[in-house]
Protein backbone atom coordinates (compact mmCIF):
# COMPACT_ATOMS: atom_id res chain seq x y z
CA UNK A 1 0.00 0.00 0.00
CA UNK A 2 2.84 2.54 0.81
CA UNK A 3 4.50 2.02 -2.39
CA UNK A 4 1.08 2.23 -4.15
CA UNK A 5 0.98 5.52 -2.14
CA UNK A 6 4.26 6.67 -3.40
CA UNK A 7 4.10 6.60 -6.68
CA UNK A 8 0.50 8.34 -7.04
CA UNK A 9 1.98 10.96 -4.71
CA UNK A 10 4.59 11.32 -7.23
CA UNK A 11 2.03 11.49 -10.22
CA UNK A 12 -0.34 13.87 -7.62
CA UNK A 13 2.61 16.19 -7.58
CA UNK A 14 2.94 16.78 -11.06
CA UNK A 15 -0.41 16.78 -12.19
CA UNK A 16 -0.81 19.70 -9.88
CA UNK A 17 2.62 21.72 -10.69
CA UNK A 18 1.44 20.80 -14.63
CA UNK A 19 -1.68 22.87 -13.92
CA UNK A 20 -0.03 25.62 -12.09
CA UNK A 21 2.47 25.94 -15.12
CA UNK A 22 0.08 25.43 -18.38
CA UNK A 23 0.82 28.21 -20.73
CA UNK A 24 -2.31 27.10 -23.08
CA UNK A 25 -1.47 30.47 -25.35
CA UNK A 26 2.17 29.74 -25.81
CA UNK A 27 1.86 28.71 -29.86
CA UNK A 28 5.06 26.84 -30.20
CA UNK A 29 6.22 25.26 -27.04
CA UNK A 30 7.63 22.17 -29.05
CA UNK A 31 10.43 21.70 -32.13
CA UNK A 32 8.47 21.75 -35.40
CA UNK A 33 9.68 20.53 -38.72
CA UNK A 34 9.11 22.68 -41.88
CA UNK A 35 7.45 20.06 -44.41
CA UNK A 36 4.28 19.12 -44.32
CA UNK A 37 2.49 15.55 -43.14
CA UNK A 38 0.65 12.79 -44.39
CA UNK A 39 -1.84 10.20 -42.50
CA UNK A 40 0.76 7.68 -42.65
CA UNK A 41 3.24 9.93 -40.53
CA UNK A 42 0.77 11.11 -37.68
CA UNK A 43 1.30 9.05 -35.21
CA UNK A 44 5.35 9.19 -35.29
CA UNK A 45 4.71 13.12 -35.03
CA UNK A 46 2.32 12.60 -32.42
CA UNK A 47 4.45 10.87 -30.20
CA UNK A 48 7.63 13.37 -30.96
CA UNK A 49 5.81 16.20 -30.19
CA UNK A 50 4.00 14.34 -26.86
CA UNK A 51 7.22 13.51 -25.68
CA UNK A 52 9.39 16.96 -26.25
CA UNK A 53 6.14 18.75 -24.54
CA UNK A 54 5.91 15.99 -21.35
CA UNK A 55 9.93 16.15 -20.77
CA UNK A 56 9.78 19.98 -20.81
CA UNK A 57 6.92 19.56 -17.91
CA UNK A 58 9.37 17.04 -16.16
CA UNK A 59 6.60 14.34 -16.58
CA UNK A 60 7.46 11.30 -14.48
CA UNK A 61 9.09 8.28 -17.19
CA UNK A 62 6.61 5.83 -16.16
CA UNK A 63 3.88 8.30 -17.48
CA UNK A 64 4.95 8.97 -20.81
CA UNK A 65 4.00 6.63 -22.37
CA UNK A 66 0.04 5.92 -21.04
CA UNK A 67 -0.34 9.69 -21.54
CA UNK A 68 1.11 9.51 -25.21
CA UNK A 69 -1.26 6.48 -26.24
CA UNK A 70 -4.02 8.37 -24.62
CA UNK A 71 -2.96 11.16 -27.10
CA UNK A 72 -2.33 9.35 -30.19
CA UNK A 73 -5.88 7.86 -29.67
CA UNK A 74 -8.02 11.21 -29.24
CA UNK A 75 -5.95 13.06 -31.89
CA UNK A 76 -6.67 10.27 -34.31
CA UNK A 77 -10.24 10.56 -33.77
CA UNK A 78 -10.30 14.36 -34.17
CA UNK A 79 -8.00 13.86 -37.33
CA UNK A 80 -11.13 11.99 -38.52
CA UNK A 81 -13.88 13.95 -37.12
CA UNK A 82 -12.58 17.92 -38.21
CA UNK A 83 -9.66 17.45 -39.71
CA UNK A 84 -9.50 21.27 -40.88
CA UNK A 85 -9.36 21.79 -37.42
CA UNK A 86 -6.14 19.73 -37.25
CA UNK A 87 -4.88 21.48 -39.92
CA UNK A 88 -5.68 19.24 -42.68
CA UNK A 89 -5.30 20.43 -46.44
CA UNK A 90 -7.60 18.73 -48.70
CA UNK A 91 -5.85 19.87 -51.67
CA UNK A 92 -2.69 18.66 -50.99
CA UNK A 93 -3.84 15.80 -48.78
CA UNK A 94 -1.53 17.03 -45.93
CA UNK A 95 -1.79 18.59 -42.63
CA UNK A 96 -0.25 21.81 -41.95
CA UNK A 97 2.55 20.92 -39.64
CA UNK A 98 2.12 23.97 -36.99
CA UNK A 99 -1.14 23.49 -36.71
CA UNK A 100 -1.42 20.15 -36.17
CA UNK A 101 1.69 20.44 -33.42
CA UNK A 102 -1.11 23.07 -31.52
CA UNK A 103 -3.85 21.10 -31.60
CA UNK A 104 -1.66 18.07 -29.96
CA UNK A 105 0.13 19.85 -27.00
CA UNK A 106 -3.63 21.51 -26.53
CA UNK A 107 -4.41 17.60 -26.30
CA UNK A 108 -1.59 17.12 -23.96
CA UNK A 109 -2.80 19.65 -21.57
CA UNK A 110 -6.39 18.28 -21.85
CA UNK A 111 -5.32 15.03 -20.75
CA UNK A 112 -2.83 16.44 -18.13
CA UNK A 113 -5.70 18.55 -16.52
CA UNK A 114 -8.17 15.85 -16.65
CA UNK A 115 -5.96 13.58 -14.08
CA UNK A 116 -5.82 16.37 -11.50
CA UNK A 117 -8.89 14.12 -10.44
CA UNK A 118 -7.88 12.09 -7.74
CA UNK A 119 -10.45 9.58 -8.95
CA UNK A 120 -8.97 9.09 -12.44
CA UNK A 121 -5.33 9.35 -10.73
CA UNK A 122 -5.79 5.67 -9.17
CA UNK A 123 -6.44 4.07 -12.90
CA UNK A 124 -3.08 5.16 -14.22
CA UNK A 125 -0.29 2.07 -14.26
CA UNK A 126 2.15 2.14 -11.81
CA UNK A 127 5.98 2.53 -12.47
CA UNK A 128 7.53 -0.65 -14.37
CA UNK A 129 11.12 -1.93 -13.11
CA UNK A 130 13.84 -0.47 -15.93
CA UNK A 131 16.88 0.57 -15.84
CA UNK A 132 18.12 4.28 -15.05
CA UNK A 133 18.81 6.54 -18.22
CA UNK A 134 20.75 10.03 -18.91
CA UNK A 135 20.70 12.02 -21.79
CA UNK A 136 22.35 15.19 -22.85
CA UNK A 137 22.54 17.87 -25.81
CA UNK A 138 24.73 20.54 -26.77
CA UNK A 139 24.83 22.72 -29.45
CA UNK A 140 28.11 24.84 -28.19
CA UNK A 141 29.38 27.19 -30.54
CA UNK A 142 27.07 25.89 -33.68
CA UNK A 143 24.20 28.26 -34.80
CA UNK A 144 22.03 25.26 -35.20
CA UNK A 145 21.45 22.53 -33.15
CA UNK A 146 20.91 19.77 -35.85
CA UNK A 147 21.06 16.37 -33.73
CA UNK A 148 18.27 14.70 -32.32
CA UNK A 149 17.71 11.58 -29.74
CA UNK A 150 14.80 9.87 -28.13
CA UNK A 151 14.23 7.70 -25.83
CA UNK A 152 10.80 5.58 -25.43
CA UNK A 153 10.74 2.97 -22.26
CA UNK A 154 7.63 1.48 -23.05
CA UNK A 155 8.00 1.23 -26.43
CA UNK A 156 5.03 -1.55 -26.87
CA UNK A 157 2.63 0.84 -24.73
CA UNK A 158 3.30 3.68 -26.66
CA UNK A 159 2.52 1.74 -30.51
CA UNK A 160 -0.10 -0.52 -28.88
CA UNK A 161 2.02 -3.49 -30.25
CA UNK A 162 0.73 -6.47 -28.98
CA UNK A 163 3.27 -8.70 -27.22
CA UNK A 164 3.51 -9.43 -23.34
CA UNK A 165 7.00 -8.69 -23.34
CA UNK A 166 8.25 -5.12 -22.52
CA UNK A 167 10.73 -3.24 -24.87
CA UNK A 168 12.69 0.17 -24.65
CA UNK A 169 13.86 2.04 -27.63
CA UNK A 170 16.92 4.64 -27.66
CA UNK A 171 18.29 6.53 -30.49
CA UNK A 172 20.57 8.94 -31.79
CA UNK A 173 20.62 11.04 -35.06
CA UNK A 174 23.10 13.19 -36.68
CA UNK A 175 22.31 15.70 -38.82
CA UNK A 176 24.23 17.34 -41.54
CA UNK A 177 23.31 19.78 -44.43
CA UNK A 178 19.69 20.92 -42.18
CA UNK A 179 17.67 19.23 -39.62
CA UNK A 180 15.14 18.20 -41.46
CA UNK A 181 16.25 14.53 -41.35
CA UNK A 182 16.96 14.15 -38.03
CA UNK A 183 13.78 15.71 -37.10
CA UNK A 184 12.43 13.33 -39.55
CA UNK A 185 14.08 9.92 -38.04
CA UNK A 186 13.84 11.05 -34.64
CA UNK A 187 9.82 10.89 -35.17
CA UNK A 188 9.31 8.24 -37.74
CA UNK A 189 11.93 5.38 -37.44
CA UNK A 190 10.22 4.22 -34.17
CA UNK A 191 7.06 4.34 -35.75
CA UNK A 192 7.96 2.11 -39.09
CA UNK A 193 9.59 0.27 -36.52
CA UNK A 194 6.70 -0.73 -34.30
CA UNK A 195 4.76 -0.91 -37.72
CA UNK A 196 6.58 -3.46 -39.48
CA UNK A 197 5.22 -6.28 -40.68
CA UNK A 198 8.03 -8.27 -38.96
CA UNK A 199 7.59 -6.49 -35.68
CA UNK A 200 7.92 -8.10 -32.66
CA UNK A 201 8.62 -11.41 -34.26
CA UNK A 202 11.85 -10.67 -36.06
CA UNK A 203 13.52 -7.49 -34.66
CA UNK A 204 16.26 -7.25 -36.52
CA UNK A 205 14.10 -8.14 -39.76
CA UNK A 206 11.95 -5.13 -38.42
CA UNK A 207 14.91 -2.95 -37.96
CA UNK A 208 16.09 -3.04 -41.43
CA UNK A 209 12.78 -2.62 -42.60
CA UNK A 210 11.90 0.59 -40.45
CA UNK A 211 15.55 2.02 -41.51
CA UNK A 212 13.91 1.22 -45.26
CA UNK A 213 11.11 3.10 -45.27
CA UNK A 214 12.04 6.09 -43.38
CA UNK A 215 14.60 6.76 -46.20
CA UNK A 216 12.16 6.03 -48.81
CA UNK A 217 9.18 8.54 -47.44
CA UNK A 218 12.68 10.80 -46.38
CA UNK A 219 13.69 11.13 -49.84
CA UNK A 220 9.83 11.31 -51.44
CA UNK A 221 9.36 14.21 -49.32
CA UNK A 222 12.79 15.79 -50.18
CA UNK A 223 12.18 15.50 -53.92
CA UNK A 224 8.69 17.51 -53.31
CA UNK A 225 9.83 20.17 -51.09
CA UNK A 226 13.65 20.26 -51.72
CA UNK A 227 15.12 19.26 -48.60
CA UNK A 228 18.81 18.31 -48.88
CA UNK A 229 19.31 17.28 -45.28
CA UNK A 230 21.15 14.09 -44.24
CA UNK A 231 21.18 12.24 -40.86
CA UNK A 232 23.45 9.38 -39.49
CA UNK A 233 21.83 7.27 -36.85
CA UNK A 234 22.36 4.86 -34.09
CA UNK A 235 18.76 3.01 -31.88
CA UNK A 236 19.01 0.18 -29.44
CA UNK A 237 15.59 -1.83 -29.02
CA UNK A 238 16.46 -3.21 -25.56
CA UNK A 239 14.19 -6.99 -24.95
CA UNK A 240 15.07 -7.63 -21.44
CA UNK A 241 12.39 -10.95 -21.37
CA UNK A 242 14.18 -11.98 -23.94
CA UNK A 243 17.66 -11.22 -22.56
CA UNK A 244 18.27 -9.68 -25.77
CA UNK A 245 19.93 -5.96 -27.30
CA UNK A 246 19.20 -4.89 -31.01
CA UNK A 247 21.37 -2.37 -32.44
CA UNK A 248 21.29 -0.75 -35.46
CA UNK A 249 23.13 2.03 -36.89
CA UNK A 250 24.24 4.17 -40.45
CA UNK A 251 27.55 6.22 -40.39
CA UNK A 252 29.56 7.47 -37.80
CA UNK A 253 27.51 7.70 -34.79
CA UNK A 254 28.16 4.79 -32.27
CA UNK A 255 26.83 2.77 -29.21
CA UNK A 256 29.02 0.66 -26.54
CA UNK A 257 27.79 -2.10 -23.88
CA UNK A 258 30.02 -2.50 -20.63
CA UNK A 259 30.10 -5.39 -19.45
CA UNK A 260 32.22 -6.26 -15.76
CA UNK A 261 34.16 -3.06 -16.44
CA UNK A 262 35.09 -3.78 -20.05
CA UNK A 263 33.97 -2.00 -22.95
CA UNK A 264 32.36 -4.71 -25.43
CA UNK A 265 32.50 -2.43 -29.39
CA UNK A 266 29.03 -2.94 -30.65
CA UNK A 267 29.05 -0.39 -34.17
CA UNK A 268 31.51 -0.45 -36.65
CA UNK A 269 31.45 3.36 -38.11
CA UNK A 270 30.30 3.80 -41.80
CA UNK A 271 32.92 6.11 -43.20
CA UNK A 272 34.56 6.47 -46.89
CA UNK A 273 37.77 5.32 -45.38
CA UNK A 274 36.82 1.90 -44.72
CA UNK A 275 38.22 -0.37 -47.40
CA UNK A 276 34.61 -2.48 -47.94
CA UNK A 277 32.65 1.00 -47.65
CA UNK A 278 35.37 2.73 -50.46
CA UNK A 279 35.06 -0.22 -52.92
CA UNK A 280 31.10 -0.75 -52.23
CA UNK A 281 30.89 3.59 -53.39
CA UNK A 282 33.43 2.57 -56.08
CA UNK A 283 31.93 0.02 -57.89
CA UNK A 284 28.41 1.86 -57.55
CA UNK A 285 29.99 4.64 -59.90
CA UNK A 286 30.94 6.85 -56.74
CA UNK A 287 34.53 7.88 -55.59
CA UNK A 288 36.15 8.82 -52.35
CA UNK A 289 38.49 11.24 -52.18
CA UNK A 290 40.42 12.86 -49.49
CA UNK A 291 39.66 16.68 -48.37
CA UNK A 292 40.74 17.21 -44.71
CA UNK A 293 39.11 14.11 -44.42
CA UNK A 294 37.95 10.56 -46.98
CA UNK A 295 34.89 11.66 -48.19
CA UNK A 296 31.72 10.39 -50.68
CA UNK A 297 32.74 12.50 -53.82
CA UNK A 298 34.62 14.49 -52.17
CA UNK A 299 31.70 16.32 -49.92
CA UNK A 300 30.63 13.85 -47.38
CA UNK A 301 32.25 12.09 -44.85
CA UNK A 302 29.62 9.21 -44.15
CA UNK A 303 29.37 6.74 -46.40
CA UNK A 304 25.34 5.73 -44.63
CA UNK A 305 22.98 8.09 -43.82
CA UNK A 306 19.37 8.51 -44.26
CA UNK A 307 18.42 11.42 -46.95
CA UNK A 308 21.09 13.26 -48.63
CA UNK A 309 19.20 12.93 -51.76
CA UNK A 310 22.42 14.10 -53.84
CA UNK A 311 24.56 11.36 -52.61
CA UNK A 312 22.21 8.11 -53.49
CA UNK A 313 22.87 5.50 -54.33
CA UNK A 314 25.94 5.62 -52.66
CA UNK A 315 25.11 6.93 -49.51
CA UNK A 316 22.66 4.14 -48.41
CA UNK A 317 20.53 3.82 -46.08
CA UNK A 318 20.79 0.21 -45.32
CA UNK A 319 21.62 -0.20 -42.08
CA UNK A 320 23.98 -2.96 -40.01
CA UNK A 321 21.83 -4.91 -37.51
CA UNK A 322 23.69 -6.41 -34.73
CA UNK A 323 21.80 -8.66 -31.59
CA UNK A 324 23.53 -9.17 -28.54
CA UNK A 325 22.56 -11.99 -26.03
CA UNK A 326 22.42 -10.46 -22.45
CA UNK A 327 24.13 -12.03 -19.72
CA UNK A 328 22.98 -10.16 -16.74
CA UNK A 329 26.47 -9.02 -16.27
CA UNK A 330 26.23 -5.81 -18.38
CA UNK A 331 26.41 -2.27 -16.53
CA UNK A 332 25.59 -0.20 -19.18
CA UNK A 333 25.23 0.72 -22.26
CA UNK A 334 25.70 4.75 -23.95
CA UNK A 335 25.09 5.85 -27.45
CA UNK A 336 26.14 9.12 -29.18
CA UNK A 337 26.73 10.78 -32.53
CA UNK A 338 30.73 11.72 -33.74
CA UNK A 339 30.45 14.84 -30.97
CA UNK A 340 31.40 12.53 -28.46
CA UNK A 341 33.63 10.21 -29.95
CA UNK A 342 35.65 12.38 -32.03
CA UNK A 343 36.99 13.89 -28.63
CA UNK A 344 36.38 11.34 -25.97
CA UNK A 345 37.79 7.56 -26.07
CA UNK A 346 35.46 4.60 -25.32
CA UNK A 347 37.74 4.23 -22.16
CA UNK A 348 37.19 7.88 -21.15
CA UNK A 349 33.56 7.79 -21.47
CA UNK A 350 33.75 4.34 -19.61
CA UNK A 351 35.50 5.60 -16.76
CA UNK A 352 33.41 9.07 -16.65
CA UNK A 353 30.08 7.03 -16.56
CA UNK A 354 31.40 5.03 -13.63
CA UNK A 355 32.69 8.34 -12.25
CA UNK A 356 29.18 9.93 -12.04
CA UNK A 357 26.96 7.21 -10.59
CA UNK A 358 29.41 7.29 -7.75
CA UNK A 359 29.75 10.84 -7.15
CA UNK A 360 26.32 12.01 -8.55
CA UNK A 361 24.49 9.53 -9.65
CA UNK A 362 21.31 10.75 -12.07
CA UNK A 363 23.03 13.54 -13.02
CA UNK A 364 23.70 14.09 -17.16
CA UNK A 365 27.19 13.08 -17.74
CA UNK A 366 29.82 12.97 -20.97
CA UNK A 367 28.82 16.23 -22.33
CA UNK A 368 31.88 18.55 -20.83
CA UNK A 369 34.37 17.70 -23.10
CA UNK A 370 32.59 17.32 -26.58
CA UNK A 371 32.64 19.17 -29.68
CA UNK A 372 30.44 21.68 -31.22
CA UNK A 373 26.92 19.30 -31.55
CA UNK A 374 26.34 16.60 -29.70
CA UNK A 375 23.67 13.81 -28.23
CA UNK A 376 24.18 10.79 -26.09
CA UNK A 377 22.19 8.60 -24.25
CA UNK A 378 23.24 6.40 -21.34
CA UNK A 379 21.09 3.23 -20.22
CA UNK A 380 22.87 2.48 -16.62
Amino acid sequence: MADIQDYLTVYRRFFEEFATTVDPDDQLPVKVAGYYLCDSELVGEIVDWTYQYLNQKCCPSSLMAPLTKIVIDEIKFACKKQPTACGYRSSENTYQPLRLMQVVTGKVNEVCLRYCDNGKLATLPPPSPGPPISSCAIKNTRRCMEDRHVIIEDFHTVFNVQDRSPASYYAVFDGHAGTDAAMYSVSHLHQFLAESSFYPTDPERALKDAFSRTDSLFLEKSNRENLKSGTTAVCALLRPKEKMLYVAWLGDSQAFLVRNGQAVKVVNPHKPDRQDERERIEDMGGCVLFWGTWRVNGQLAVSRAIGDMAYKPYVTADPDVTAVPLNGTEDFLVLACDGLWDFVTEQEALVAVYQQIYEAPGRNMLCANCSENQESVVDV
